[in-house]
C-alpha cells in the first residue's frame, strides 16, 4: 500500500480519473485513451531515464581527464581525487 505523498497522489489521482470516467459518454473509450496516455508517458520517461544514464556515462571519462588536467596545474600542492557518483535508482 502507498504511503505519505505517493499515498496521496494516487487517491487524488484516483479520484480524478473516477470523476472524468462518470463524466463521460463513452467510458470504454475514455479508458482506451487514458491507457494509451499513460502508455505514452511512461515510454517517455523511460527514454528520457535512458538519454540521462547515457550521458552521465559519457560525462564520466570527460570528468576524469578534466580532474586530470586540472591536477597537473596546481601539481603536489593540492589533493584532489576524481571519482564519478552512482546514479540514484528508483
Amino acid at each position: 500500500m502507498p504511503t505519505g505523498r505517493s499515498r496521496s497522489s494516487t487517491g487524488t489521482a484516483e479520484t480524478d480519473v473516477n470523476d472524468w470516467l462518470g463524466q463521460a459518454e463513452d467510458s470504454q473509450k475514455t479508458i482506451d485513451r487514458l491507457i494509451g496516455d499513460y502508455t505514452k508517458a511512461v515510454a517517455a520517461s523511460m527514454g528520457n531515464r535512458g538519454r540521462l544514464e547515457l550521458d552521465h556515462q559519457e560525462s564520466v571519462p570527460a570528468a576524469r581527464e578534466w580532474g586530470g588536467e586540472a591536477k597537473n596545474l596546481v601539481g603536489d600542492r593540492a589533493e584532489i581525487e576524481v571519482r564519478p557518483v552512482a546514479l540514484k535508482r528508483a
